[in-house]
């Protein structure tokens, strides 16, 4: 038990307890009795029964404790006093009565920490002594907290401790370097031998078993085969081991030192001391030096992590009794040694959320080289309703990989759900899309209820692409619209297989190009209508086969380049009608007929066959005759001057032998 100093001294010990309130004199209240619970990295409670609270000895001011008031109690009255109780707290303790949801892009701990400090109007310093191990975070999310729980919740995750020294300023450090010594106690366990203020009356320490492997991986989505991966190892190698596997790192650097900090923070309670004294100079922030210890080892520098004070001054009241003590009990750990504040987890996300994609103004989609886009959510009543309201939010797709998978990226003014990877709140995805009364679907609803589509919107344009299925009953379609180009590639075959009718219409031109064979199969009929021309060129041979007719009608002329020979071969007879004329030019023309070959005039005729040459009409020879005729005949000429060009008014004589012989 640790003795008071009513114990030592009887009647008046030299303390004396005073309150001030605001602006009202110092003799308004009277302190009868006090509490003050002070710990590193918390805020301090003060309890006055009677604000600053100042402590004298010997009329010399041993120490003030000032804070808000954030609490009165009015007690009991006895006609000519009142007795109050107080619960003062320091400057912080207002920022517990913010809570706030909100978001913070591009900065690191330290900057925001300094931001939610002058927001409450606190005073601090700061004092960092590694300010590049606190990098810049993409995103940091203060979600349905107080801004005391968030300030705590990023400090305690980067190591970085908080205390309050003489008057209301606050200081903040992530090295026990910054706080303050010059503090001596001397140890003695006779309480009735010493009066003075330094003196530690009790004295206990205490080391205990910790792990001493931390184990710490995480996943960078930049880097996703690297093992991002840290591990430190204590002095003692007892393979107690602590794994955490989502570390909250996605660089090396960042993940070596929050590994170190969640080792030094396992290490709190390795060696730790308590002590009753009667210093009130005593205070987390503080280190303190003991001698006269009986141990060598306890005799140096320690370092205070709590202390609870506590005073009675009985004679305030004028109720006697005795005079004013004042007793602490402090807990300390080595000066040399970190004590990190206990690693606070993030508020998990309670499910999905809606947002609203965002981006620079005067852009319909704005996303990065990973397809990620910035979104605002719909609680954020500070950020700006363009790219500066979020980090970059990965999208979800249905399937992907390694440069293939769909991929459709969410556009400026969709209603997007937010998801949270391992329920983290600064790990927001992009997992659906919903409509809304602003953004409505592409379907007339519930007419179209059996339509499933997926429609585009043209960028900086109007139209669209779309693919559209109908499943009504008779009605069963797919439906494809391309407000441009449609281009298809196909590195193999196509197989099409249509059951009844099909039609195509191209309102402008059509080109069709076949590298190798081509073959088309009509097993009915086939109609060709060309409004204009028709040009076909084949680099070698053509050939048609028509197993029944073929009949051409031909408005105007039909004219044929023949580069070598032509042969035409008909079965059975070959009509050729010529309205006006036939001209045949030619070098050698020959005539061949198996039977007969008739020419045929209004004026006669030739005819050749077996029997001979016959011609009938009248004959005109203009220009020398030469007749040449073999044995065993001789050819009796007409009696007609030939040479004269005289028309054969008479019958050869053979005609008239033969005729004459009948």
């Amino acid at each position: 038990m640790v003795p008071s100093l009513s114990d030592l001294l009887p009647g008046n010990s030299g303390l004396v307890f005073t309150c001030k309130i605001g602006r009202l004199p110092e003799n308004t209240f009277r302190v009868t009795a006090f509490t003050l619970d002070e710990t590193l990295s918390a805020l301090f409670s003060l309890s006055v029964s009677a604000a600053s609270l100042t402590v004298t000895r010997n009329g010399v001011k041993v120490r003030t404790v000032q804070g808000l008031l954030a609490s009165a109690e009015q007690g009991n009255t006895d006609g000519n006093k009142t007795w109050y109780q107080f619960v003062i707290r320091p400057e912080m303790w207002i920022m517990t009565l913010n809570q706030d949801s909100r978001i913070f892009r591009q900065q690191s701990v330290p900057e925001v920490l300094a931001t939610l400090l002058n927001e409450a109007h606190v005073k601090n310093d700061l004092k960092f002594y590694d300010g590049a191990l606190h990098g810049k975070r993409d995103y940091i999310t203060q979600k349905r907290e107080s801004a005391y729980d968030f300030w705590c919740r990023l400090a305690f995750e980067e190591g970085i401790n908080f205390w309050s020294e003489e008057g209301p300023k606050l200081f903040y450090s992530d090295s026990h370097l910054g706080m303050t010594a010059g503090i001596h106690l001397t140890y003695n366990p006779q309480a009735d031998t010493d009066t003075r203020d330094s003196t530690a009356f009790s004295w206990r320490y205490a080391e205990q078993l910790c792990g001493d492997i931390q184990i710490h991986k995480d996943y960078n989505p930049q880097n996703p085969s690297y093992p991002l991966e840290h591990q430190l190892t204590g002095d003692v190698h007892r393979q107690h081991t602590t794994f955490e596997s989502y570390g909250r790192f996605k660089q090396d650097e960042q993940g070596g030192y929050f590994t170190m900090l969640r080792y030094e923070q396992s290490q709190n309670e390795r060696q730790t001391g308590s002590a009753g004294t009667n210093c009130f100079a005593l205070r987390p922030g503080k280190l303190f030096t003991l001698k006269n210890h009986p141990s060598a080892a306890m005799n140096q520098s320690w370092q205070v992590i709590s202390v609870n004070h506590r005073g009675m001054q009985p004679l305030a009241d004028n109720s006697g009794g005795e005079g004013t003590t004042f007793s602490n009990t402090v807990q300390f750990i080595p000066g040399a040694q970190e004590w990190r504040p206990p690693f606070r987890y993030k508020p998990t996300a309670d499910g999905n959320e809606l947002a609203t994609v965002v981006g620079p103004p005067g852009e319909e989609i704005y996303t990065n080289a990973d397809g990620a886009v910035t979104v605002r959510f719909h609680w954020d009543r500070r950020g700006r309703p363009d790219h500066s309201a979020s980090c970059w939010v990965r999208v979800a797709h249905g399937w992907n990989g390694d440069g293939f998978g769909f991929m459709s990226i969410p556009r400026i003014g969709q209603e997007v759900i937010i998801s949270y990877l391992n329920g983290d709140i600064d790990c927001p995805i992009i997992t659906g899309c919903t409509y809304n009364g602003r953004n409505s679907p592409p379907l007339t609803l519930p007419v179209e209820k059996t339509r499933t589509t997926f429609r585009t919107k043209t960028h900086k344009g109007e139209g669209f692409n779309e693919l559209r299925f109908e499943d009504k009953d008779g009605s069963e379609e797919i439906y494809l619209h391309a407000q441009r180009d449609n281009n298809i590639h196909i590195n193999h075959n196509k197989t099409q297989h249509i059951g009844h009718d099909e039609m195509h219409t191209v309102v402008n031109d059509r080109k069709h190009k076949v590298c190798h064979d081509e073959f088309i199969h009509v097993t009915n009929e086939q109609t060709l209508n060309i409004g204009v021309n028709q040009f076909e060129q084949i680099g070698k041979d053509r050939i048609t086969r028509i197993d029944n007719s073929w009949k051409e009608v031909i408005r105007a002329g039909h004219f044929q380049e023949v580069g070598e020979n032509k042969q035409s071969v008909v079965q059975g007879d070959y009509t050729l009608t010529a309205g006006d004329g036939i001209h045949t030019h030619t070098r050698v023309h020959t005539l061949q007929a198996g039977d007969t070959v008739l020419i045929r005039g209004k004026a006669g005729s030739i005819q050749l066959d077996g029997q001979g040459v016959t011609i009938t009409g009248n004959i005109t020879l203009k220009g020398p005759v030469s007749i040449a005729a073999g044995a065993p005949g001789t050819v009796v000429l007409p009696d007609a001057a030939v040479n004269e060009g005289l028309p054969l008014a008479e019958d050869c004589r053979a005609k008239a032998m033969k005729k004459g012989a009948s």
